[in-house]
């Protein structure tokens, strides 16, 4: 504000995995999971609508991750953070949309980024010898580090593009592996809502 007078664009991208079984997690772990990923988004998204809702207009991006929408093994804590996201997102743009200002949840896949990166990444802090039997959580993730298919810079103009335009995606699904992870996942949420269908419309009170 101080140097341009206006925001037009917020993306909000910073966070950290914590990754491991949840039941082998440390709670101050977890507490500090959120607080980064989730309110950290909270605290920005408190402090640009504001001067967006008095210029009429702006922006907000959020970056999610495919976990926020579908949930990955061995990241319950930064999956619950990331749906967080998303829920927030979602609601907050109906809330704005009316001051023009637009609200867009980035969904990437794998990016090679630092995320992974051995001084990031935080580990579940205790060991369960039923969860250790099935699989070494540290060695699987560790391997993805400087793996990922996605471009970060390549994500980075695909921002700019959506953020120059009068109707951005509300929802952006990024990267190849993404496409072909949350689709199916979406749908299979949906066959299993028809399948119970007669269940859930069972519960109407009859009053």
């Amino acid at each position: 504000m101080k140097r341009f007078g206006r925001i037009d664009v917020v993306v909000n991208a910073a966070g950290y995995s914590l990754i491991g079984n949840f039941e082998e997690l440390a709670t101050p772990d977890i507490e500090r999971q959120v607080a980064t990923n989730l309110y950290g988004v909270m605290y920005v998204m408190r402090a640009a609508p504001p001067v967006m809702r008095k210029q009429r207009s702006g922006h907000i991006i959020n970056i999610s991750f495919s976990a926020g929408v579908m949930g990955f093994k061995h990241c319950g804590a930064y999956a619950a953070s990331k749906f967080g996201v998303e829920g927030l997102s979602l609601s907050v743009a109906l809330e704005v949309e009316q001051f023009g200002i637009k609200v867009t949840i980035v969904e990437p896949g794998f990016f090679r980024t630092d995320l992974l990166d051995p001084r990031n990444v935080k580990w579940n802090a205790n060991r369960i010898e039923d969860y250790a039997a099935g699989s070494n959580v540290q060695e699987i993730w560790s391997g993805c580090n400087g793996t990922q298919l996605g471009d970060p810079a390549k994500l980075g103009e695909a921002l700019v593009k959506f953020a120059g335009m009068d109707n951005p995606p509300k929802v952006f699904v990024a990267g190849s592996d993404a496409v072909s992870m949350i689709p199916p996942a979406i749908e299979a949420r949906l066959r299993e809502v028809h399948a119970f269908e007669a269940l859930s419309t069972s519960t109407d009170g009859a009053f």
